[in-house]
């Protein structure tokens, strides 16, 4: 039985996929998909045979079987070669001899040019396997091989063994699948690898006896990180009407980055992106000059999941799985669509530049939904307000992909009230210049009074009496230490769809190590503006240090709290919540008492204290303060500001 969090994605699916075509019409005439496996998230090779009729669509919950529907298509796989593969006979005696230096591998015997005769459509591959042609052997003439398309050039995946299928999936469509399968300890080796998929269009009886078939479309199928797993579902049907087979294909994007967990099923409610697998799908609509692609999907059915979103945000129930499942959400919006904020390089070099891992023989697929970031934001903001985590929300809503909606802006006033500081002390000391996510040079006594890491020692100052004055406190390390490890930056790079905090494990150590943030790439502050269709290469981003122990970091990348554990033999990461229970290191981002933080968020500096109202500080020299530090309560906040440190207060 399939669990409710499926059923849910699934109701939210079936009436945009109905409203984009017309498989309920009379004259529509649905046949089973076909489907393309994955690897699944531990590397084992995919399945690549066509479903049994009627299996693709168990789970989709559809009703009841239409009595009065005509019979479904029986996809029809092919069959190897004979022993060697270097001949394949026709029926009436006559032999296929395989072309010099190729080997045919599998095939199919039916009637491919509409001349009454059983053609042969057959893959003949190279020694290796990674080039071939699908050819067409016309009953009437064996010897004139005819070449339906050829594996592009590019996709040969050294080190990597190809899986092929080849199968006809409609009365006049065949599908050929590629699937180079690399293997876990072949990562480098996969990170290229591309799995390609042709459908050939047979000719229909207009076209006359002897019309050849010709390639309809092609897609590229990016391989995913080995956590995930991306799957296809082909399917031909009438969706408009007009007596021609269109083709539409569902892609469904199953697991979870590292790290985040993926979903489980549940007996309990769930919100739409927590099923176990998401989909949407591409629709090609079959014209005259060939299929064109209906642009308003997958885009229709990404607003669709995330008005859902926003719909369990508002219930007690289903608000606490809103976080996870909008990463999700993301998450396939930046596979499937070439601009999504955060996006990849157009075209084929998209491998090289960004997330989106689906192409056509158009090229990427454009999903024209220039407000979904926002929108997906705003449904984890509103979960997270109500479940009572204030911080969490204002992190969503400050992810700075897109701008944010006026809702957005309304949420994030009642979240987090604007407040007017006012600069009311400047030290003569001058505060020891600390690089960017270096711990700070100021810190606050529970006294109120601050300290003042200098060049030349540390100073305290009295702001309640104007002085300052040497003390014998030693200076606090600017670097930032968990036991002999060193956290070093934070990074939005091309080539990772996380986050990335970078370490060192010991001073004497060669290279830096990585660790994967619960934050995807579209997510966190923005080092500068990138166009959503372009990478803007490796970015080292601004981070507030919040804890460093002999266990792990705890860091705040605006107001997003993470904390990363190098406990494990693999260091991991979390997202955290407010109050943090830590030790309170001097010149952090926090209060003596560690109940108060403060951090550059949302275009000003949030200031947030337990049990406590958030409020969003902004004026005066404050936009040019950096490494600030809070005093208990959150009434005062002193920021490095120049060559002086600035204490400000709020109204």
């Amino acid at each position: 039985m399939p669990d409710r969090s499926s059923s849910k994605l699934l109701r939210a699916l079936l009436p945009l996929l109905a409203a984009t075509g017309c498989d309920g019409c009379p004259s529509s005439k649905p046949y089973t998909p076909y489907t393309l496996g994955s690897a699944t998230p531990s590397g084992s090779p995919p399945p690549l045979s066509g479903v049994a009729p009627g299996a693709a669509d168990a789970g989709l919950e559809a009703g009841a079987p239409d009595a009065a529907a005509p019979p479904r298509f029986a996809v029809v796989p092919s069959v190897p070669a004979p022993a060697g593969g270097k001949q394949w006979p026709l029926e009436g005696g006559a032999v296929v001899a395989a072309p010099t230096g190729r080997t045919f591998e599998t095939g199919l015997l039916l009637d491919a040019d509409g001349d009454g005769a059983r053609d042969l459509v057959v893959w003949a591959r190279s020694p290796d396997g990674l080039r071939g042609e699908l050819l067409l052997a016309p009953a009437a003439r064996p010897q004139a091989l005819r070449t339906l398309t050829a594996l592009p050039g590019d996709l040969a995946a050294q080190g990597c063994t190809p899986r092929v299928a080849l199968s006809q999936i409609g009365p006049s469509a065949l599908a050929f699948d590629f699937a180079p399968q690399c293997g876990a300890d072949r990562r480098a080796a996969s990170a290229g690898a591309t799995r390609w998929l042709a459908v050939i269009r047979l000719p229909g009886s207009a076209a006359g006896a002897g019309a050849p078939p010709e390639l309809a479309l092609e897609l590229r199928l990016r391989t995913p990180p080995p956590e995930e797993a991306l799957s296809a579902a082909l399917e031909v049907a009438d969706r408009d009407g007009d007596g021609r087979d269109d083709l539409l294909v569902t892609l469904g994007l199953s697991g979870a980055l590292r790290p985040f967990h993926a979903p489980h099923p549940s007996p309990a409610p769930a919100p739409a992106g927590a099923a176990s697998e998401l989909r949407a799908p591409l629709i090609f609509l079959d014209r005259p000059a060939g299929l064109s692609r209906d642009a308003a999907q997958p885009g229709e059915t990404l607003r669709a999941l995330a008005a859902s979103l926003l719909r369990d945000a508002r219930g007690k129930a289903t608000a606490p799985a809103v976080a996870a499942a909008a990463q999700r959400l993301r998450r396939l919006n930046a596979v499937l669509c070439a601009d999504a904020a955060g996006g990849a390089l157009a075209g084929r070099d998209a491998a090289r530049a960004g997330e989106a891992l689906v192409w056509t023989g158009a090229g990427p697929v454009r999903c024209g939904e220039p407000g979904l970031a926002a929108a997906i934001d705003n449904a984890e903001a509103v979960a997270a307000s109500t479940r009572g985590a204030p911080l969490a929300a204002i992190a969503a809503l400050d992810h700075g992909a897109e701008p944010r909606t006026k809702e957005a802006d309304k949420l994030l006033a009642k979240l987090a009230p604007p407040a007017t500081a006012t600069a009311v002390y400047r030290t003569a000391a001058a505060p020891q210049p600390a690089g960017p996510g270096a711990f700070g040079p100021l810190a606050f006594e529970a006294s109120g009074a601050l300290l003042v890491r200098t060049a030349q020692g540390v100073v305290r100052v009295d702001p309640a009496t104007s002085t300052e004055s040497a003390t014998d406190i030693p200076p606090w390390p600017a670097a930032i230490h968990a036991g002999p490890a060193q956290l070093v930056a934070v990074e939005r790079r091309c080539d990772a769809p996380t986050l990335l905090a970078l370490f060192r494990s010991s001073p004497d150590a060669v290279g830096e190590m990585e660790v994967p943030l619960p934050l995807l790439r579209s997510q966190g502050p923005r080092a500068r503006a990138a166009s959503p269709e372009r990478c803007a290469g490796t970015e080292r981003l601004p981070f507030s240090p919040l804890a460093a122990s002999e266990g792990g970091f705890d860091i705040a990348l605006g107001a997003a709290l993470v904390s990363i554990d190098l406990r494990a033999a693999a260091p991991a990461s979390s997202a955290l919540s407010f109050p943090l229970t830590t030790p309170v290191p001097q010149g952090a981002a926090r209060s003596p008492d560690g109940a108060t933080l403060a951090v550059p968020a949302a275009g000003g500096l949030l200031v947030a204290t337990a049990g406590g109202p958030a409020r969003l500080w902004s004026g005066g020299d404050l936009a040019q303060g950096t490494a600030c530090a809070p005093a208990n309560g959150g009434a005062r906040v002193a920021c490095v500001v120049g060559a002086a440190a600035v204490i400000f207060e709020a109204k």
